[in-house]
């Protein structure tokens, strides 16, 4: 069994502006209701679009508190996209709200955290592992990261 690191860092305390129940331990953004938040979706850096706020870690219904770990070591579902998931690898967020390796340089991968996770090389497989999550508006290559 997987063993989880703890920081101490609480959870943030938004509501579930949908049915999160099948969210749990993937991004979410800010919803356009105040106080709320919403699975997260794909994001184009000057788009406009909202960026990812942190990992949900719990899993609300529509209108229940939803806890979100902003900043800090949590656990997260990853997946192997483009780049291998290994130990310290740069994180970005995919499509679907599970976090994947940084692949790009040019500026257009939103870094969201680290991976501490297992090492996992196999295309499209997904893993629970340990992230650290500092949401930051930081690109690979426009910024040192």
């Amino acid at each position: 069994m997987a063993n989880y690191f703890s920081d101490g860092i609480a959870d943030v305390p938004f509501l579930a502006d949908a049915d999160l129940t099948a969210q749990q331990f993937k991004l979410v953004k800010a919803s356009s209701s105040s106080g709320y938040v919403q699975a997260f979706a794909s994001e184009t850096i000057g788009s406009g679009s909202p960026l990812a706020i942190g990992i949900l870690t719990n899993d609300p219904s529509a209108g229940q508190e939803a806890a979100v770990k902003c900043i800090g070591f949590t656990k997260a579902l990853g997946r192997v996209a483009v780049c291998d998931l290994a130990h310290g690898a740069w994180l970005t967020g995919a499509s679907d709200g599970l976090v994947e390796a940084c692949s790009a340089v040019d500026g257009t991968d939103h870094v969201i955290g680290r991976w501490f996770g297992p090492r996992v090389t196999t295309a499209d497989a997904s893993v629970y592992g340990n992230v650290l999550i500092f949401v930051t508006s930081t690109c690979l290559g426009t910024d040192s990261v």
